[in-house]
């Protein structure tokens, strides 16, 4: 195994954790390494947009029209609910096409013109669907600067990081962070790989850098200790609406894994693969974390991790 896997299981009472592998070619993996923790970051960026919610800047019942320009393809009375829940029907721009572009050629101009120029269609009428759309949470992001009249990463130190004390949270991926384990992707390492574009592309939709601890004391804070998040917003943000075999609300699904049922979201990023639940019955949080996204062992290790 040239990647690795790192575990935590908290229950409250005792935090144990586990690593195996390697963060790079000579350095094994420990539960300190840091990792890009891929999609989870939506569940970051919805806690954000429900705590300005909070702080009386905006609504979530309010349509996007208020806050986003004039688009051809983006219907201005969707929701920022609708957003968060992933009901909107807007294509999604961001998948693995542009991903590999971004990667490929690093240098190129990935602003929010050429991002808003990427949706060309309607995928179906507000409210009526559900489809996971990184599109969502791309706009997500320019309402939170809109509001803010501040960057992304900044509105996230001050309303996350920085209260919870978060020193191995970082709101962008970079080559420089101290303790990163390298992106592997089969046998090849993506490290030297420059990340400006991936950043540029996934702002508040995948590019938050953590560690286990981290990912466990967010999780925590927002879900146990419910020190993040009011009453009000916490139960919006769990209201649970079923779409076939999905249960979402907003940037958290319900799901079940090793028999329980769990509050959380996952991250596939290249090349990383995150899990971070909470099962908030008996109060124990689980972090998974792995630096290669085609790890055949992490969807049988939550699972067996759950137990």
């Amino acid at each position: 195994m040239n990647y690795g896997l790192v575990a935590l299981v908290d229950d409250g009472a005792k935090k144990e954790s586990g690593a195996v592998g390697w963060a790079s070619e000579d350095n094994p993996i420990s539960i300190d390494n840091r990792f890009c923790i891929g999609s989870v970051t939506k569940m970051y960026t919805a806690t954000l947009v429900l705590k300005l919610q909070e702080l009386g800047q905006m609504n979530i019942q309010d349509p996007i029209s208020k806050y986003i320009e004039h688009h051809a393809f983006i219907d201005g009375e969707i929701t920022v609910k609708q957003l968060l829940n992933h009901t909107s029907g807007l294509m999604d721009i961001s998948d693995a096409k542009l991903a590999n572009i971004a990667l490929l050629e690093p240098d190129k101009d990935y602003n929010d013109a050429y991002l808003l120029s990427l949706i060309t269609a309607i995928d179906f009428d507000r409210g009526t669907k559900y489809a996971y759309s990184n599109t969502n949470y791309f706009l997500l992001r320019k309402i939170i600067e809109k509001i803010t009249d501040n960057p992304y990463r900044d509105v996230l130190t001050e309303l996350i990081i920085d209260p919870l004390q978060l020193a191995s949270t970082f709101p962008y991926h970079s080559n420089e962070i101290e303790g990163l384990a390298h992106p592997i992707l089969g046998d090849q390492d993506l490290h030297e790989i420059s990340k400006t574009a991936t950043n540029r592309i996934s702002v508040g939709i995948g590019n938050i850098v953590s560690d286990a601890n981290d990912v466990n004391t967010f999780l925590r804070a927002l879900f146990i200790d419910k020190t993040i998040l009011n009453e009000e917003s916490l139960s919006q943000m769990t209201n649970f609406q079923r779409h076939g075999k999905t249960k979402i609300g907003l940037g958290v699904f319900e799901e079940s894994f090793g028999g329980k049922t769990v509050y959380g979201h996952t991250g596939r990023a290249i090349s990383y693969i995150a899990y971070a639940h909470v099962d908030v019955e008996s109060g124990t949080s689980y972090v998974l974390l792995c630096n290669n996204a085609n790890d055949p062992y992490i969807d049988e290790a939550i699972e067996n991790v759950c137990e």
